[in-house]
């Protein structure tokens, strides 16, 4: 996958990766990518440490994340804005 197009989102993981949000191209066809990326002298690279997915595939990815996401609150592990389960 090129690593050309900004991110539409990142978000802090660690001192030293993010993970970013980008649509990117490969053979033609455009994916969502999250991804993983770690700094190495003040510039920031992909990792291996992500995923890419279809248009076709994004539907039925968001149902996925939102029954994780029910599932985390089920189990109390998800904290609101002030910190609290």
């Amino acid at each position: 996958m090129a690593d050309d197009n900004p991110p539409v989102a990142s978000f802090q993981k660690n001192s030293q990766e993010e993970f970013r949000f980008t649509i990117t191209s490969f053979r033609g066809n455009e994916y969502a990518d999250i991804r993983i990326y770690y700094e190495n002298d003040g510039a920031f690279f992909p990792s291996r440490k992500g995923i890419t997915i279809s248009p076709d595939a994004w539907r039925e990815f968001r149902t996925c994340l939102d029954k994780l996401e029910a599932e985390l609150k089920e189990r109390d592990l998800l904290k609101d804005d002030d910190g609290e389960a």
